[in-house]
């Protein structure tokens, strides 16, 4: 497939022309924000009041506008589950609506739904066909689309979790083990048999390196705390899980942390009085008194970065990965049950992350089968985490499946 001609200088100029505007502006240090429906022929006259109003809707993100227009500019989201899942795919879908109020105009649309495998190659395809310019995987669909990308160089494509090298192609991956180790903490305050239930989907690296961070977080403050981890094999599966939570719970688990994506566990721990801790989810309205925290996800700086580099024609395939202080990691409301002295110390820990003095994977550390994993001295740079984990630390009950 063949771009449309001059894509990227038609859109540099759009790009320049919008911050010529906003350098040439009154002396006011407020930037005019918009949604895409913004009428850019009047925005250089909006008003206070109606900036105000984008800023709110555009919920805080810069944007390139005042004028610019980038509707020759088309961005197609794969997404593997429901849009409205509240999880995974939700905060994708935000990230993604933020980029789109970063760029007025833009032409941004998803699909949802789509299964790793042949499904994701015929979206990854449809989306080239349908002329887009940057097509956004947002599940392992490396292999799915890699083909897709080789054949169609002047596409660009982000995929998440992916490492194979590719021109026109950059993966990313969530340092998750920044927000889990705060949800650690709060898990390893609020359980009373010091037994919290683990559920996870699949034996990935990602995964065990989130369950370690949080098994620590909670080691902080409860050492005795016992995590029992689980293994379902499945990103959604309501009626797997529903056993595994109540099976969790019968086994004393009086606070239950999940990586994967029904609400069930919320509601097995109302039901017993107990906590749940959420996986970038945001319940705290759907069952209030057993709502303890999650961490949740923020693409939005990643995705409007890549636009902007590709709109200089400057993007830089490979690998990025971004915790706390990349802006990737935010943090749902906390549950009434947690304290103010556990709120601070999450607010020390999470400025130690940013600022480079506190480590979360200082060692000495040691898995759960006795094996030193990180000597005393040492720790896993920001920048080698995503290669791990392949094991787990001690205070795990459990054991990762073999493939």
């Amino acid at each position: 497939m063949q771009k449309r001609p001059r894509l990227h200088l038609r859109l540099l100029a759009a790009l320049l022309l919008a911050f010529a505007l906003v350098a040439a502006a009154c002396g006011s240090d407020d930037t005019t924000e918009s949604t895409t429906e913004t009428d850019t022929s009047t925005e250089a006259e909006a008003t206070t009041e109606e900036a105000e109003a984008d800023d709110a809707e555009a919920d805080d993100t810069e944007t390139a506008d005042d004028g610019a227009d980038f509707s020759d500019l088309k961005v197609v989201m794969i997404l593997d589950g429901s849009a409205e899942d509240g999880g995974w795919n939700t905060t994708h879908l935000n990230s993604g609506r933020k980029m789109e109020a970063a760029f007025p105009g833009m032409d941004f649309s998803y699909v949802e739904e789509i299964e790793p495998g042949q499904p994701a190659t015929n979206a990854f395809q449809d989306a080239v066909d349908a002329g887009a310019d940057l097509v956004i995987g947002t599940t392992f669909y490396q292999f799915d689309m890699i083909d897709v990308a080789a054949e169609n160089p002047d596409v660009y494509f982000l995929t998440w979790a992916g490492f194979e090298p590719q021109d026109n192609v950059g993966h990313f991956t969530q340092a998750t083990e920044d927000g889990r180790y705060m949800d650690g903490i709060v898990a390893g305050s609020l359980t009373e048999s010091n037994i919290i239930g683990y559920p996870v989907g699949f034996p990935f690296e990602e995964v065990n390196r989130a369950l370690n961070a949080f098994t620590l977080g909670a080691q902080e403050v409860n050492p005795d705390v016992e995590v029992r981890a689980v293994y379902l094999n499945t990103w959604f599966d309501p009626a797997i899980e529903q056993q595994a939570a109540e099976a969790l719970a019968n086994a004393g688990a009086d606070v239950i942390a999940h990586e994967v994506g029904s609400q069930v566990y919320a509601t097995v721990m109302a039901e017993r009085g107990g906590y749940v801790i959420g996986y970038t989810n945001d319940w705290s309205d759907f069952e209030p008194e057993a709502w303890a925290s999650s961490f949740l996800l923020d693409w939005s700086t990643y995705y409007i970065e890549q636009v902007e580099a590709i709109l200089a024609d400057e993007f830089v395939p490979g690998n990025s990965y971004g915790g706390l202080a990349e802006g990737w990691i935010d943090f749902a409301p906390y549950g009434p049950a947690v304290t103010d002295e556990i709120l601070a110390l999450i607010d020390e820990r999470k400025q130690g992350i940013i600022d480079g003095t506190f480590d979360m994977f200082a060692g000495p550390i040691f898995d759960n089968q006795g094996n030193e994993v990180i000597p005393e001295g040492e720790t896993i740079e920001f920048a080698d985490r995503n290669a791990c984990c392949m094991w787990l630390v001690d205070g795990i009950v459990g054991e990762i499946p073999a493939e």
